[in-house]
């Protein structure tokens, strides 16, 4: 009879444990855990089911959007160009939820996320950015691993424009989320150390897919230069206290790659550019995944790092 109630005892005790658990990482419940990996859990899963009901959303949206227009998007009818822009401004929908679950399901201020009333670092972000991406492509004519060509003869200035705007919701989706939502809300309750290495990581691995379509080396060397930006991003999100520069750079990288310069951007062809380039050396320019799995990029992005790190204020 004891043994049994034991048991029950025991029975009622696992299954409380198990239910304040789930509680505790319920992503619609806003109060926080003192329990640091519940937390970290709790984040990471809030972040995963925001992001993919709100990206259920978008997907609705842009096939509604190209049937008005008498087009099919699940049958590939649309233009590639035309599906990523009308998908990039599709990240906007993940933005505004993830403010709003911090508004009305956290009670608190963006700010909490990063997202402040200074926009001023944004211009500093998009310099050190410029001047980033400037270092690496001249390096790479230099080494003659790519040749330019001039402007292309056949721009398409409609696409600059929007992918100009498209870019940036695109970057700012993955700010907001990864150093906005996941770093601001991690180092609250764990080691900066820590939520840094864990929303460093969740970038990385949102990148990983095509790195390794043309070799372990070059794949290794995506992965490697993915974690290196994404230090970038955080060392400048923790300097300026807000997510707006990280936004900045990686916003100026991903447009004026792509759009501009007319390289491959992540593993994605570059099919409208205002300057044309001519790939000479495919190893030093990353292959097929581009210049983000260059071993020159390498260099150039630990420099930037060491740089940032000796400015004031910065303290990892």
């Amino acid at each position: 009879m004891k043994f049994m109630k034991l048991v029950n005892y025991n029975m009622k005790n696992i299954v409380s444990k198990f239910f304040n658990i789930i509680k505790a990482i319920n992503p619609f419940n806003g109060k926080d855990t003192n329990n640091k990996l519940l937390y970290i859990v709790k984040i990471l899963l809030t972040t995963q089911v925001i992001y993919f009901i709100t990206l259920l959303g978008a997907e609705a949206l842009i096939i509604g959007i190209s049937m008005i227009f008498g087009y099919n998007a699940t049958d590939h009818q649309l233009p590639q160009n035309i599906i990523q822009i009308i998908s990039f401004f599709g990240y906007i929908i993940p933005i505004i939820a993830f403010i709003v679950y911090t508004k009305k399901i956290t009670k608190s201020k963006p700010e909490r996320i990063g997202l402040d009333k200074n926009f001023k670092p944004f211009i500093k972000g998009t310099l050190i950015g410029i001047t980033t991406l400037a270092s690496t492509i001249t390096i790479l004519i230099l080494f003659g691993a790519i040749k330019f060509e001039g402007l292309n003869s056949n721009i398409n200035w409609s696409f600059i424009i929007l992918f100009f705007f498209a870019f940036l919701s695109q970057s700012g989706m993955e700010e907001v989320i990864c150093r906005g939502f996941i770093f601001h809300r991690l180092k609250e309750k764990v080691p900066l150390v820590f939520a840094l290495a864990i929303n460093v990581g969740f970038f990385m691995v949102g990148h990983i897919t095509k790195m390794f379509d043309d070799g372990t080396l070059i794949g290794i060397t995506g992965i490697i230069n993915a974690v290196l930006i994404g230090l970038i991003f955080t060392i400048l999100t923790i300097k300026d206290k807000n997510i707006y520069s990280a936004i900045g750079f990686h916003w100026i990288w991903n447009f004026a790659l792509a759009s501009i310069i007319g390289l491959n951007l992540s593993g994605n062809d570059a099919t409208n550019s205002i300057f044309q380039m001519e790939v000479v050396n495919k190893f030093l320019t990353g292959y097929s995944y581009g210049i983000e799995s260059s071993f020159i990029t390498t260099i150039i992005l630990i420099i930037i790092i060491i740089l940032l790190l000796t400015k004031r204020n910065v303290r990892i």
